[in-house]
């Protein structure tokens, strides 16, 4: 008989939060439908700012593009945190950006030397394998005149390759599948809360993304890599030459370098490596 898939640690995730503004109210559900609902509706009622939703498995997590997201029980982290930033509302689709930055310092806190690549607008990658995904969404109400965000997020912590679908166990990796051991997922959890937070802080003020992008330039799994994005109005491909202080995509075309603000990214998977240890 299969043994019950362990419980987040609520305790051992307050002992590692440092957050003061994330993280709280604490909502924690054997199963939802989706994290990101869940707090879309919170929202709805107004529910504060820092409410984090945190669900073992999830019967309509999706990603972006309406896809559906692979949510095996227990394994790993499939969590939402509202926001109600006091800042334009056309600024909102940076923070995907931000979120993607303090998701990989949230990893490299257990885990220094893992390669860690950034895959605009919102993914962690590892060695060529999709390690997380962000969706972002805003709730269509306002409080106190401000326009709020949902950022959904799933990481692939403690599955093993067998806990994915076939159809995906050539593009998806876990920690654990990578590096050989598990991973605390309270940890990682907090360390998230703990690393979002000065980043949270840092962006409001600004009037774009210019501090963010040398890290993110540093650590790019798309630098100069020939790619397709799919946009509503059709597929472009190009070379990857950067991006703005607004954080949308440059890219070389045969027909000109085109801006893009949105779109699914397709680049040829790189071999996975061996786990180690």
């Amino acid at each position: 008989m299969q043994e019950n898939p362990p419980f987040l640690d609520q305790e051992l995730f307050f002992a590692h939060l440092k957050a003061s503004r994330l993280g709280l109210p604490f909502r924690h559900f054997p199963t939802l439908p989706s994290t990101n609902q869940y707090l879309l509706e919170e929202a709805a009622r107004e529910a504060p700012e820092g409410m984090l939703a945190v669900a073992e498995a999830q019967t309509a997590g999706r990603g972006r593009h309406r896809r559906l997201w692979h949510s095996p029980p227990g394994k790993n982290l499939y969590f939402s945190l509202l926001l109600w930033p006091d800042t334009s509302p056309l600024r909102l689709s940076q923070l995907a950006m931000v979120t993607a930055l303090a998701l990989r310092e949230a990893v490299l806190r257990q885990a220094p030397a893992l390669p860690l690549a950034l895959k605009w607008p919102n993914d962690l990658w590892l060695q060529g394998r999709k390690l997380s995904g962000i969706l972002c969404e805003c709730p269509p109400q306002e409080k106190e005149g401000r326009r709020g965000i949902v950022l959904g997020v799933g990481l692939n912590v403690n599955s093993l390759p067998e806990d994915f679908p076939p159809e995906l166990r050539e593009t998806a990796t876990s920690l654990l599948w990578h590096v050989g051991t598990p991973f605390s997922r309270e940890r990682l959890l907090a360390d998230f809360c703990n690393a979002l937070q000065p980043l949270y802080e840092q962006w409001l003020p600004e009037e774009n993304l210019a501090p963010f992008l040398p890290l993110w330039r540093a650590h790019d799994a798309l630098a100069g890599r020939e790619i397709a994005v799919d946009r509503p109005n059709g597929r472009v491909t190009g070379t990857l030459l950067g991006y703005t202080d607004q954080g949308l995509m440059l890219l070389k075309t045969p027909q000109g370098v085109e801006t893009i603000s949105a779109g699914d990214v397709h680049v040829r998977p790189l071999p996975q490596r061996p786990a180690q240890g």
